[in-house]
């Protein structure tokens, strides 16, 4: 009885509940049918302890028959794909797929999502938050009992194949989870008050660990943009008991980047050890390595070691302004390469700033540093830090609504502003948002009034 409370309490969101029950189930050895078993995996899993979640289920897959063994094994395999840890998801999905009988339909389901998160693990973004997309709207009510919902994991997807804009316009930011995603990659896009809004958003409801890992990267990453040291290591002390209690998961792994370049020496080595084996479980695909080398190149504090991560980057345009860093911080300095790497990072406007910077201090030529400040300080205006309210567009929305009303196209409004005609696509989208504005002539008339 009491482990059927156990697991009425968890399907109802009530994790505190459930918990306590589950646990004295388990400790009484009460638990034939393995509810309260099932109830302390999933448990696990929010908490952060992702491995320890597959192998709880593994353990109820192996005592079970049929479907229902089917079942735990599928999501013992997706626990263990979002580490990394695809020899044992794909066992884990291999022994579930040999289920006798006809199988039901939330099986299927759980199944077809587990292979799409090991083809997003392996590189193949587009195909997997498609799949993801798509098993979202099926006929088959969310899994509470898994690791996480799909509409969360394909947005997850998106933004680790860095299609932000997308993941935001097909799901939106409802559940805790997905507005914690969306304030990363506001973050990262140096949206930096809605960022700063997103976190405070999610935290009305109840956020357990493996969801606080993300707000802690937000949290921190907005620390680190404010260049108060001191308000930087006081935010890591207060996040890393949370952090360092959890598994890496591999498609978070830009995000755990952010939390190594905030974190005090020790625990430093502890998340960079914890992330680059999470990449190894993975067979080192190109696109974590590649960002196991980028956070390599952030956290350099000598020319040796930014060569060496800027070794590992791809030949992309992210990767060839990683390597233009690197020759900066030997101090050989090429201003028109340092532009022209500015604006690839023009998706990461902090970042190019910096480099500006770090460029500008290491060349002696007044006119060069001029430059080189300039295009810092263009692309530092495009981090928007002011409270973005709805309805209220910011400065910088402003701007790109007075140059719309002019009748300027995306990209010569981009080459007015120093910022590139995604980034205008971007702002034209949340002002449409704001305002709001089903199509152009209504966002034209809106703008009218909001600038007059």
């Amino acid at each position: 009885m009491l482990a059927q409370l156990a697991d009425q309490a968890w399907r109802a969101g009530d994790t505190a509940a459930a918990i306590e029950a589950a646990d004295r189930v388990l400790a009484a050895g009460t638990d034939p049918d393995r509810l309260a078993a099932g109830v302390a995996a999933a448990a696990s899993a929010a908490d952060g302890a992702l491995f320890d979640a597959a192998t709880r289920w593994r353990e109820i897959a192996a005592g079970g028959t049929g479907a229902a063994a089917a079942i735990a094994g599928g999501r013992a395999a997706l626990a263990a794909a979002l580490v990394g840890d695809l020899d044992n998801a794909e066992r884990d999905l291999d022994t579930a797929r040999q289920v006798t009988g006809p199988a039901p339909r939330g099986l299927t389901v759980l199944l077809d999502g587990v292979t799409a998160v090991l083809g997003a693990v392996r590189g193949d973004f587009p195909a997997a938050a498609r799949k993801l997309a798509g098993l979202t709207a099926a006929s088959v009510p969310a899994d509470p009992l898994a690791a996480e919902r799909w509409d969360d994991l394909a947005m997850a997807v998106l933004a680790a194949g860095e299609d932000d804009e997308t993941g935001r316009a097909l799901f939106g930011s409802s559940s805790p989870r997905r507005l914690l995603v969306s304030a990363w990659l506001d973050l990262r896009a140096g949206r930096l008050a809605d960022a700063r809004a997103g976190v405070v958003a999610a935290g009305a409801s109840p956020v357990l660990r493996r969801d606080a890992v993300l707000a802690a990267a937000v949290s921190v990453g907005l620390a680190r943009r404010a260049g108060d040291r001191t308000a930087l290591r006081t935010t890591w002390h207060r996040v890393a008991p949370v952090v360092m209690g959890a598994d890496v998961e591999i498609l978070l792994l830009d995000a755990w980047g952010e939390l190594a370049a905030a974190a005090e020496p020790v625990d430093r080595e502890m998340i960079v050890a914890g992330m680059t084996a999470a990449v190894a479980r993975a067979g080192n695909p190109r696109w974590a390595v590649a960002i196991l080398a980028w956070w390599a190149l952030q956290r350099a504090t000598t020319a040796d070691e930014a060569r060496a991560a800027a070794m590992a980057l791809p030949d992309t345009p992210r990767g060839r302004a990683g390597r233009v860093w690197a020759a900066v911080l030997a101090g050989d300095v090429d201003p028109a390469a340092v532009r022209e790497a500015a604006a690839a990072l023009a998706d990461r406007p902090w970042e190019a700033a910096v480099l500006c910077g770090a460029a500008a201090a290491r060349v002696t030529d007044p006119e060069t540093v001029k430059r080189l400040l300039g295009r810092g300080r263009a692309l530092r205006a495009t981090v928007t830090t002011e409270q973005a309210a709805a309805g209220v567009l910011s400065t910088r929305e402003r701007s790109v609504g007075e140059l719309l009303l002019d009748g300027l196209t995306h990209k010569e409004i981009g080459a007015k502003l120093y910022i590139s005609p995604k980034t205008v696509e971007q702002h034209v989208a949340r002002i449409r948002q704001k305002l709001p504005a089903a199509n152009r002539a209504a966002l034209i008339a809106a703008l009218r009034t909001a600038l007059a």
